[in-house]
C-alpha cells in the first residue's frame, strides 16, 4: 500500500524502494532505501561496489490531512571495488512544484479515478 502511495501521491517511482513508515513528534515519515542496481560506480559503471556506510536526508513534502510528511531517504556511501572511488548514490525524487495561483485551483478540484 505504501509504495503505490508513494508512487500516486508524491512521484517516487524509480530508484527507491519503501521501507517503513514512522509516525512521531506529530508528523508521518516514509523511509525510503536505494534499490540494490543503483549501486553502480559513477567512474567505470561497475556494480562491483561495496557500502561503507550510510546517511539520511529529510524532505518534507505535502501534508496528509493536518500531518507534516516527510520523505527520508538513504544516501548510501559506497567505494568500487574496481577502480577505488568513493562516492555517494543519490537518486533523484521529483522535482518541488511551487503553489501558484493556477495550481492553488488546480489542487482545489475533486479527484477523479
Amino acid at each position: 500500500m505504501s509504495q503505490s502511495l508513494l508512487f500516486h501521491a508524491f512521484g517516487v517511482r524509480e530508484g527507491y524502494e519503501y521501507w517503513r513508515t514512522e509516525y512521531r513528534d506529530g508528523c508521518v515519515r516514509f523511509l525510503l532505501l536505494v534499490k540494490p542496481e543503483q549501486l553502480v560506480c559513477p567512474q567505470c559503471q561497475s556494480q562491483k561496489v561495496s557500502r561503507k556506510g550510510r546517511r539520511f536526508r529529510e524532505l518534507q513534502t505535502v501534508p496528509i490531512g493536518l500531518k507534516p510528511v516527510f520523505l527520508v531517504t538513504e544516501v548510501p556511501k559506497c567505494q568500487c571495488r574496481e577502480c577505488g572511488q568513493s562516492f555517494e548514490v543519490s537518486p533523484s525524487l521529483p522535482r518541488p512544484m511551487s503553489a501558484t495561483r493556477a495550481g492553488s485551483k488546480r489542487s482545489s478540484r475533486t479527484c477523479v479515478g
